[in-house]
């Protein structure tokens, strides 16, 4: 049978997995991704971002500099489909879904059908594929470009890869340092044609030269995620101090207690967490319920098996491309070691190419022996199964209040009656209000960016709006507030106490719940 009559399906069922229900699963939508589809809009629309900034190839957005490729990609889709959650998701229902084949392209180029066409299908079903490919990730996209540049340096169309390695930079801020590091790699593993890449390499500073003059300004925003950023408080350290009974730093002190020794087993201890069974098979990213989905790893159970049997066959293989390959797997967790987060599945994210082609050299294997394949691929099977059962079905109701789900009900409350009302207190509880105030109210992008009002954080961590029009984003404080006159309010529970609301002259809307039933937000208004 023709390869590729094996491979359409699979891209088809990939593609499947990564589209139903986009618009609804995850049910919410981030800060983040709202931001992306609503700059996208304001570029449509004007030919500048929400900051007014004409075709800024690093978009400030809350003050984290995101790179704009990802925006510009989405901006076309925004044209044809609209604003909405489901456009907005999209190119990276796309980036996922065209990494099928370009795994299959890659591991063809220098072993057999069986093993291309098993890490095809292992991509096409992995769960972490598919939860970075149904949201609108940067990662994701960065994680397209990095393939198809490794698939074309081997290939010898270094130009090509060049330029795929260039945009990287362009998608995603942690290709900043995985990028290089994965360059560093290909060069040594195939060092005999390094005499033909200074050109290339040329053509890859030239397309970072944009972003090298960002580095050092405020886009350079990396230290607030790098744990180097960060420093043990003075009474950890005075303590260590007084335990070894020394009024100053003594010898004992920069042996065994140094902020150095300190930083070192942390970064060890957050590289490692990648490789865990917790992280891979169990739990995925357990520090962040936005980044996988509960109680599922990144990697199905049974692919322990298959990982095993990949790594024996690697571990025995001379070839360059295994080398490339065990190299991309332990460079991979780097960028997500060095920031503050004990663990994290979106900054790991390339980790997933090496694994999967493992998983598929060693399901190749068991292809090789029928008993096996009728053993293995039932187990598979319902492993795929109970994971689209945990996502589309419980995964709303796990982890309710990670997810910002009551924003849009409780926007679409207040464009209804937007006209009954002077002002609009709008809690900050769950952050950016502001942004789904543009995008779910599809605000005009040069109304926004005349009032523009944003306030920078000058520890350079995120900054915020306080005021839109009618809107005021803040903390609500009712024992106060209760005396102001023709304002809406929306607010949390605790914010708006249900005790404390009989008064005159007040009208109740319906709570807004999180899917589990606990109450999101709560609206009212005093006439």
């Amino acid at each position: 049978m023709k390869p590729l009559i094996i491979l359409l399906p699979i891209i088809i069922f990939g593609l499947f997995l990564r589209i139903h229900r986009l618009d609804s699963r995850p049910l919410g939508f981030t800060w983040d991704e709202a931001a992306l589809g609503y700059n996208a809009y304001s570029i449509l629309k004007t030919g500048r971002d929400e900051h007014s900034q004409v075709m800024p190839i690093v978009f400030k957005s809350f003050g984290d500099y995101k790179p704009g490729l990802y925006i510009y990609f989405t901006t076309p889709i925004i044209k044809v489909l609209g604003l909405t959650e489901f456009a907005t998701r999209l190119p990276s229902a796309i980036f996922g879904t065209l990494l099928i084949p370009v795994i299959y392209l890659l591991v063809k180029i220098q072993k057999g059908k069986a093993f291309s066409l098993s890490s095809a299908l292992m991509i096409a079903i992995n769960p972490w594929a598919i939860h970075f490919s149904r949201g609108a990730w940067e990662a994701n996209l960065s994680l397209l470009l990095t393939s198809l540049a490794v698939l074309l340096f081997l290939k010898k169309k270094n130009y090509s890869s060049s330029l795929f390695f260039g945009l990287t930079f362009w998608a995603y801020q942690g290709a900043k340092l995985f990028t290089p590091l994965l360059i560093i790699s290909l060069l040594f593993i195939y060092r005999p044609i390094l005499k033909n890449l200074i050109k290339p390499f040329l053509v890859i500073l030239f397309i970072l030269l944009p972003i090298l003059l960002k580095i050092g300004t405020e886009s350079g925003r990396l230290k607030v995620f790098s744990v180097f950023g960060y420093t043990r408080p003075d009474a950890v350290v005075s303590e260590i101090m007084r335990q070894d009974n020394s009024p100053t730093k003594n010898l004992s002190y920069y042996l065994f207690h140094s902020e150095l020794l300190d930083q070192g087993r942390g970064i060890a201890q957050r590289y490692l967490n990648h490789f865990s069974s917790q992280f891979l098979f169990i739990n995925g990213d357990w520090s962040n319920p936005r980044h996988s989905t509960p109680y599922y790893g990144y990697l199905h159970l049974p692919e322990v098996i298959t990982l095993f049997i990949g790594i024996i066959l690697l571990l025995k293989s001379q070839s360059p491309l295994s080398r490339l390959i065990l190299a991309w797997l332990l460079l991979a967790p780097l960028p997500s070691a060095l920031s503050r987060d004990i663990v994290s599945g979106v900054r790991s994210l390339p980790m997933i190419i090496p694994l999967i082609i493992i998983s598929g050299l060693g399901l190749s294997k068991i292809l090789s022996k029928k008993l096996l394949i009728f053993l293995y691929f039932p187990v598979l099977l319902f492993f795929l199964l109970y994971l689209l059962d945990l996502y589309f079905v419980h995964y709303p109701h796990y982890f309710a209040s990670d997810w910002l789900s009551p924003y849009k009900p409780a926007l679409k409350l207040a464009a209804d009656n937007y006209s009954r009302y002077q002002k609009i207190i709008f809690t900050s509880q769950y952050g950016q209000p502001y942004i789904f105030t543009l995008f779910y109210l599809r605000i005009d992008p040069k109304i926004y960016q005349s009032q523009n009002k944003f306030q920078a954080n000058p520890q350079r961590d995120v900054g915020s709006v306080s005021r839109l029009d009618r809107f005021e984003f803040r903390p609500i404080y009712w024992p106060s507030d209760r005396g102001l006159t023709s304002t809406l309010f929306i607010g949390g529970q605790y914010e708006l106490p249900e005790k404390d609301l009989n008064i005159p002259g007040i009208e109740r809307f319906a709570d807004i719940n999180f899917p589990n039933g606990q109450i999101a937000l709560r609206a009212v208004g005093l006439r």
